[in-house]
């Protein structure tokens, strides 16, 4: 999905939630707004968020370690998480995961 066909799904989601402005079953806490999934414009508002779910989906698709991106991480903890990702071309979350994984395995030990 291109970010023009993202842009417009927004800009439909935005006019849609202007149309059940005076709707009783809609409802706000603080910035989020609550609609109601049986009229046809909340189930219409619920397809279109599905369209934008999926491409962050798609978009994290998880990919199994190697053996070297292993290695290469064991071999370079002093270096910053930051930097191991960029290296590795992962998410930081994923190299705190793996470290994490990899000291339950007994594969890195502390120091301390």
């Amino acid at each position: 999905m291109t970010k023009a066909e993202q842009k417009r799904i927004r800009l439909q989601i935005i006019e849609l939630l202007d149309q059940c402005e005076g709707c009783p079953h809609r409802y706000k806490f603080g910035s989020s707004v609550r609609i109601c999934p049986s009229c046809p414009i909340g189930q219409e508002m619920q397809a279109l968020w599905k369209k934008l779910g999926e491409r962050e989906r798609q978009n994290a698709v998880r990919r199994p370690w190697t053996t070297q991106e292993e290695e290469f991480l064991l071999q370079n903890l002093h270096m910053k998480k930051r930097e191991l990702a960029e290296k590795l071309g992962r998410s930081l979350r994923s190299i705190q995961n793996k470290i994490f994984e990899l000291r339950k395995k007994g594969r890195i030990h502390d120091a301390s």
